[in-house]
């Protein structure tokens, strides 16, 4: 076999290499863009069915003039939250304006899985929606009705409370700057 010939064999087998790889590109191509025209063409929407919870939670309590009883809180929204109070106290004058000198929180009972931290109180366990902690925040609390000193008037005790989901644990713990343990109370 001359030299010659030896060459253009080699080269009629690069020539059918070359085209046998250029059929597999194109036979490639073809079959990725006629999938991806069939799944773009057949495809149905997806419809999103996500509904965001609400938390929110409304303050239960008794009033008669100078004892505040039966202090809680309702869960309001549509999942489980945990619930906190801040008592603020300050004096007002007959006629319901706000005016000087300190009202100090009169001193009370805690009820039971409830804990004073930085200022507020947590009910330590989680919430179901619709209902209320298993005990009051407090069963009675006595205002001063009036002060003799020289800033004079009554004190008013405002319970405010705030809810935040259970769930995720983290959420909690960064938002209000607690501890959720391992079985999900409040530490």
């Amino acid at each position: 076999m001359t030299k010659n010939t030896r060459a253009k064999q080699r080269s009629r087998k690069n020539t059918r290499t070359i085209t046998l790889l250029i059929a597999l590109l194109l036979f490639s191509a073809l079959a990725v863009g006629g999938t991806v025209a069939w799944l773009t063409a057949n495809a149905t929407p997806v419809e999103n069915t996500f509904t965001p919870s609400h938390v929110a939670c409304e303050v239960n309590e008794r009033f008669d003039g100078e004892t505040k009883s039966n202090v809680n809180v309702t869960n309001t929204g549509d999942t489980e939250a945990y619930i906190r109070v801040k008592l603020v106290t300050y004096r007002v004058n007959d006629r319901g304006q706000h005016i000087g000198g300190t009202a100090t929180l009169p001193s009370f009972t805690l009820g039971a899985n409830w804990k004073e931290y930085g200022g507020y109180y947590y009910y330590t366990k989680p919430v179901a929606p619709n209902q209320k902690p298993e005990t009051n925040l407090t069963n009675s609390i006595t205002l001063t009705g009036s002060y003799n000193d020289a800033d004079g008037g009554k004190q008013v005790i405002e319970v405010m409370a705030e809810a935040i989901q259970s769930q995720p644990a983290k959420a909690v713990e960064d938002s209000w700057g607690v501890t959720v343990g391992q079985n999900g109370t409040i530490q």
